[in-house]
């Protein structure tokens, strides 16, 4: 494969709308500067292209003799929750340096005006970008902006003040303003209401900021989006997206759509899970593509929380759940050494949702989900691949009707873990691969919601379209010649060839054939420092599953009495602290079929029971909701 000439690369505006996606972006543009930094401390070429996602200052007014870059970024959140960031994009550092700028500003001096525009009073815990040394990889942080080693350029920060949501309850910096975590009454339709009815005084300032950030660009391939759908940032992107396609339709949009760890939905609460499945549905509706309609080309949906179990009861009826569930596993162990009664118990199963971490916090899960983006997206990023977001898209989606992708991916110390190895025989070197297909791996974790690892496959296990991105894969290790393994290493199309032979050969006989199939692969590895990047966590090897039945629901006891606690690590976890290997599996598949159905049956029940105090919702509006959620939901099943 040969390096691509980047001159006619495109440019890409990422776009993030909420508190939890800004958590996802802060990781997102720290791997991105890390990137960077691995190929010049490398003396490499770049992998992976980052002037398609930075713009530089060349231009500027300021005619800066070092050219400087940043995020091409439109953010949107509440004030109270840019932390230290000020107006011009930069972060308060906690250095040495500073506390001589502080010194500087007590003193008088006539430099203050210059410094004060940069040092304020700190606000959260913002780390030490110069001091590698610190291991933050444990902690937590409260805004986005304490771990983000990069600056943003401050015409795409869009700061929300939150006197415009006086509505229920007081929004907050801790609990991630217009209910990042859901439960506390914020609605879609609050979001939508808000930006409507302030729409001179918020559309005026991001369209205007929008449009001088396109205008930078040479050759504009579309927009990234990360959104959250909890709280009121479904609506807000209804907003936002709809102005973005009403006055850029000829550009693609694809949008990854998060929802954050709640805790109380764990604990079963009725009206935090109400008020996903309310926000979730809406936000389906009026921004996942149906029938060729709709305000993005892709939609991805992703949670950090298996928050469809079957938690609709109270605590107490939860609790009582789960004992049965528990005796049911010990009167079946004898009969049936291959869990199938985890099949019953979402919570217990192979694949590990993320918020399953060490903390659950929005630190960890997002560094998880923002790993997991940078690697999916290689296909149009790689310095090794001509192609662009419009073909991700295209490649993706197979038909108008089914634009709903699937993610999952895997942080494997190497893929000897996956069952791949590369052994000698009679007949020379040859690769052996895993048995299992890629889509119900047991090493592989789905992020998008309500999937279910199939047990049985059949004729609509296999997907129809899909993107297998490898980044830092070296699966021959197992090599002891070491000029073999690096011409193999150094050889994309044979490790991108071989990849095609396992998938080929593992999805045979188990359905229709792959419409579309893409492997991406680049050799850079996944390396972080601990001073801004939290330690992932992934399932242990399974290699031996067969020999550890017998032990699984001793397991799976323990899991459910500790399952309230946020400071355990999940029994069929392990700490990868510098994973270097990351696979992600895009898919379109059937699989995603239940998550809209729960949506569709979840949303007729809360409006129809009234279940929702605040809810107010005419007939037309309900109908057209049900309308689309069917049609999806009929798009994806055979």
């Amino acid at each position: 494969m040969n390096y691509s000439n980047n001159e006619d690369k495109q440019e890409l505006i990422t776009i993030q709308i909420g508190n939890f996606s800004n958590f996802i972006g802060a990781h997102f543009w720290n791997i991105q500067e890390e990137n960077y930094q691995y190929s010049k401390r490398e003396q490499s070429q770049y992998e992976i292209e980052p002037e398609m996602l930075f713009r530089s200052n060349i231009n500027s007014e300021t005619f800066d003799k070092d050219i400087k870059y940043t995020p091409r970024l439109l953010l949107f959140d509440f004030k109270s929750n840019f932390g230290s960031m000020n107006s011009d994009g930069k972060v308060l550092k906690q250095t040495s340096k500073n506390i001589d700028n502080n010194d500087l500003l007590n003193s008088g001096s006539s430099s203050s005006n210059v410094v004060n525009k940069i040092i304020k009073e700190s606000t959260g815990k913002p780390i030490d970008r110069e001091n590698t040394l610190i291991d933050n990889s444990n902690l937590d942080f409260q805004f986005w902006s304490d771990f983000l080693n990069v600056d943003y350029n401050s015409r795409g920060l869009i700061s929300i003040p939150d006197s415009l949501l006086n509505i229920g309850s007081q929004v907050s910096g801790g609990s991630g303003g217009g209910g990042g975590g859901g439960g506390n009454g914020l609605i879609y339709d609050d979001g939508f209401d808000m930006f409507e009815s302030n729409y001179e005084y918020v559309a005026d300032i991001y369209q205007d900021s929008l449009r001088r950030i396109i205008e930078e660009c040479d050759n504009l391939s579309g927009f990234q989006c990360l959104i959250d759908t909890d709280g009121i940032w479904g609506g807000v992107s209804t907003s936002v997206l709809t102005h973005i396609q009403d006055e850029y339709s000829s550009k693609v949009i694809s949008t990854w759509a998060s929802t954050n760890y709640n805790h109380q939905i764990d604990l079963g609460n009725e009206e935090s899970i109400d008020e996903r499945i309310y926000n979730s549905s809406k936000t389906i509706q009026s921004i996942a593509p149906s029938s060729g309609t709709g305000l993005t080309d892709l939609f991805i949906p992703l949670s950090c929380q298996r928050w469809w179990s079957n938690n609709n009861n109270n605590n107490n009826n939860n609790n009582n759940n789960n004992n049965n569930n528990n005796n049911n596993n010990n009167n079946n162990n004898n009969n049936n050494n291959n869990n199938n009664n985890n099949n019953n118990n979402n919570n217990n199963k192979g694949m590990v949702p993320l918020g399953n971490s060490i903390n659950k916090s929005k630190y960890q899960t997002s560094a998880e989900i923002a790993a997991s983006i940078d690697t999916a997206t290689l296909y149009y990023r790689s310095n090794y691949s001509s192609q662009t977001l419009s073909s991700f898209v295209s490649h993706l989606t197979s038909s108008p009707s089914r634009k709903l992708c699937v993610l999952s991916s895997s942080f494997p110390n190497r893929l000897q873990e996956f069952g791949f190895t590369y052994s000698s025989s009679k007949y020379g070197r040859e690769p052996t691969f895993p048995t299992q297909p890629l889509y119900c791996h047991p090493l592989m974790n789905y992020l998008s919601p309500r999937i279910q690892q199939p047990i049985n496959l059949s004729t609509q296990s296999n997907p129809l379209t899909e993107i297998i991105s490898l980044r830092g894969i070296d699966i021959f290790k197992s090599i002891d010649h070491d000029h073999d393994r690096l011409e193999l290493l150094n050889n994309y199309d044979k490790i991108s060839s071989l990849f095609k032979i396992y998938l080929s050969n593992s999805y045979n006989g188990h359905g229709r054939s792959v419409l579309n199939r893409s492997i991406v692969n680049i050799v850079q590895p996944f390396i972080m420092k601990k001073n801004h990047f939290p330690v992932l966590l992934n399932n242990k090897n399974n290699k031996n599953n067969n020999n550890n039945n017998n032990n699984q629901n001793e397991n799976n006891n323990n899991n459910n009495n500790n399952n309230n606690n946020n400071n355990l690590i999940e029994e069929n976890q392990e700490i990868i602290e510098n994973p270097n290997t990351i696979l992600t599996h895009l898919q379109n598949t059937n699989l995603i079929h239940p998550f809209i159905q729960y949506l569709n049956q979840g949303y007729k029940q809360i409006v129809q029971s009234k279940r929702m105090k605040r809810l107010t919702i005419d007939q037309d509006s309900f109908a057209e909701t049900i309308e689309i959620l069917n049609y999806l939901s009929d798009s994806y099943q055979e």
